[in-house]
């Protein structure tokens, strides 16, 4: 058990927390705080003061986690609050069972702190093994985290309707001029998705240049960033472009087993947003990743996904991986190396990847070349590959 030091706040808040389970008809047979032991939440990358565990000492039932508003600083700066988007966005998942069970949330406004208490989950990878090498191919295999991250995902897609985000979308083109044009599908909403309204309203207070407010020396303009976004290639294909609620940040640490429904769902829902399906891949993909999710999302329909539906969904999850981690993050996020002449550089770079694209879409044999790099791991869009294609840029 943690020092009492450590769990203090927490165990202020455990009547709020049982009286808020007894509400819901969770916990019922535990009567009382003394009851409870009181852990802090261990395991994770980052210290994270505003989380614990509570654990009932002499009833079968199950463990939860509380997120509550600490008066320590999370991530060694602010003091974490409850963000009503999140918990909106946990509910509709945890409703859908694609979520953590979200168990009880604190509805008193004058409650100081506020709280969420939700399910544990168990993760797919292990933490201490994370650094050996090999060992992220393996977690992300089909038949490891990499198949179930399918699997949940094409459920995400089929079951979450968008228009949950409706509301926020507007707001975000209200606040980020660069955003007033900007169609469903494009790229640029998964780049908003990380407290999106908030790095909007920076942005307009800033006057909306440089970009939501970036403090590199170099950073591109709003009128820079429309432009590479301009450039950018739509996504492609029945599949890949369908407009869906997406997690934006998938991978294995954020996947895990619900120890109340047995289901693998997810965590860290600060990024959910909605785009096009095939972003939600930009992480980790493979063929036999591809082929999972489709059968998964068609597996209602009777049909099953033909050799073609999987090479063309593989196809277009690369693309959009190499949209968001090779132009987007580094043209949006801080960039050390960003100078005065990357953003011309990174247009000029972009119209051609554009046109490498197109080529690749219209040439089956090019597109069967492409899926072999990827497939053996080697550069499939280096500045050589793609001026092998199309000659040497002038």
């Amino acid at each position: 058990m943690a020092a009492e030091d450590d769990v203090s706040e927490l165990r202020g808040l455990i009547p709020h927390v049982l009286q808020a389970l007894h509400a819901n008809k969770v916990w019922e047979s535990v009567k009382g705080a003394e009851e409870i032991s009181c852990d802090k939440f261990k395991g994770d990358y980052t210290s994270k003061p505003h989380i614990g565990i509570l654990t009932p000492r002499n009833t079968e039932e199950s463990p939860v986690v509380v997120k509550f508003e600490s008066k320590a600083l999370h991530r060694g700066t602010t003091a974490f609050k409850i963000n009503p988007q999140l918990v909106e966005i946990h509910q509709l998942l945890s409703d859908q069972g694609l979520a953590t069970t979200l168990l009880a949330v604190s509805r008193d406004k004058d409650s100081v702190p506020n709280f969420t208490v939700e399910s544990i989950g168990v993760c797919y990878f292990d933490e201490e093994k994370s650094c050996e090498a090999g060992y992220w191919d393996t977690v992300n295999s089909e038949t490891r985290a990499g198949g179930e991250m399918a699997k949940v995902a094409a459920r995400l897609h089929k079951k979450v309707p968008v228009q949950w985000f409706d509301k926020y979308r507007r707001e975000i083109r209200e606040l980020c001029p660069l955003m007033k044009d900007e169609a469903d599908d494009s790229a640029m909403w998964v780049m908003m998705r990380t407290a999106a309204l908030a790095q909007a309203r920076l942005t307009a207070t800033a006057g909306g240049t440089p970009f939501l407010n970036q403090r590199r020396a170099h950073a591109p303009s709003d009128e820079d960033v429309k432009r590479i976004a301009d450039l950018l290639p739509r996504p492609r294909g029945e599949h890949a472009s369908r407009v869906v609620t997406c997690h934006a940040d998938l991978w294995a640490a954020n996947v895990v087993k619900d120890n109340r429904s047995g289901e693998t769902v997810l965590i860290d829902l600060e990024g959910v947003v909605v785009s096009y399906a095939a972003t939600e891949f930009t992480q980790f993909a493979s063929r036999g990743i591809c082929r999972i999710y489709l059968e998964t999302l068609m597996e209602d329909t009777g049909s099953v996904p033909t050799e073609e539906d999987i090479d063309r969904f593989w196809m277009e999850v690369l693309i959009a991986g190499y949209v968001q981690n090779a132009i987007l993050r580094p043209t949006c996020w801080q960039d050390a190396d960003w100078d005065e002449t990357s953003t011309s550089k990174m247009i000029a770079h972009v119209q051609r990847f554009s046109l490498y694209v197109e080529k690749m879409r219209n040439d089956s044999e090019l597109c069967q070349q492409v899926l072999r790099k990827a497939s053996q791991d080697e550069p499939w869009c280096s500045n050589d590959v793609i001026d092998l294609v199309l000659g040497k840029a002038s």
